[in-house]
């Protein structure tokens, strides 16, 4: 069990559950909440723009009415399931002409070297075997001029009420999902050294009063019950706390995001 939960951070994402698939429909879909954590990338109508880990489709989606005809989405990920669910999207959305899909299979991303105008990476890094290889893949396959986009959480700064210092006990269960928990405040200095310019940093941290993250919390008690780090039922407990302060509306949860974002 050893052996399975040092690479889980990563097995996880290659084959997803039914219910944490459904979560991640609902999750990902676009919202014009998120507009302020791609802005930074200026996606324009034309341009070659590679989603890595595109997930179950709801930014490619976004990207590719953003490129426009004569654009062009690389919809990258590890897991084919996600990949199929996004060519079906894009099949029923009439934009299957705007977005190629490559699976992953390895470190190296499947595409030629100075080939996209932008590559966006959204809350993907903290999960990969070597994140600062993987910025340099960025860097190999952005071209002169192009920009690259990363925003990922910072898993050392949530606040979550009414837990408070009880999270920590969950979150250190559920580490074993990340290879690197605290990716977010490292990313700077990664891409400074893999050569990015213009290199910029910002940070957001809205409040959720509404139960937006109770599903990311859901899957941090999965991720929890599966490492067998912590009781089942203080999990459980836990989480009937979360549902009786959203009822009494009482809940409040951050999540800090960090937008780093570097031209070639």
């Amino acid at each position: 069990m050893t052996d399975q939960l040092d690479t889980y951070y990563r097995d996880h994402w290659v084959h997803v559950e039914d219910d944490r698939m459904a979560r991640y429909e609902a999750m990902f879909q676009w919202r014009d909440g998120l507009e302020a954590l791609i802005a930074p990338a200026d996606v324009q109508a034309g341009q070659v723009v590679a989603d890595y880990g595109c997930g179950p489709g709801g930014l490619t989606m976004e990207l590719a009415r953003r490129v426009g005809p004569e654009g062009q989405v690389v919809a990258l990920d590890i897991n084919q399931a996600f990949l199929e669910r996004t060519r079906a999207l894009t099949v029923e959305a009439g934009l299957s002409d705007r977005v190629d899909t490559r699976l992953m299979e390895g470190d190296r991303i499947p595409a030629e070297a100075g080939s996209m105008d932008r590559v966006i990476c959204k809350n993907v890094l903290e999960y990969v075997p070597d994140p600062e290889a993987t910025i340099a893949e960025f860097y190999r396959i952005t071209r002169p001029g192009g920009i690259v986009h990363v925003s990922d959480s910072d898993w050392g700064g949530v606040v979550l009420e009414p837990l408070g210092v009880r999270f920590a006990r969950l979150m250190a269960a559920a580490n074993i999902a990340f290879r690197t928990p605290l990716i977010a405040r490292n990313l700077y200095g990664m891409f400074r050294r893999t050569g990015f310019s213009d290199v910029r940093v910002q940070i957001l941290a809205n409040a959720d009063i509404t139960g937006g993250l109770r599903g990311v919390i859901a899957n941090m008690a999965s991720y929890a019950k599966t490492s067998g780090r912590i009781d089942e039922s203080e999990i459980a407990s836990l989480l009937e706390d979360v549902d009786r302060a959203l009822a009494e509306e009482t809940y409040l949860a951050v999540l800090p995001q960090f937008l780093v974002t570097g031209h070639r």
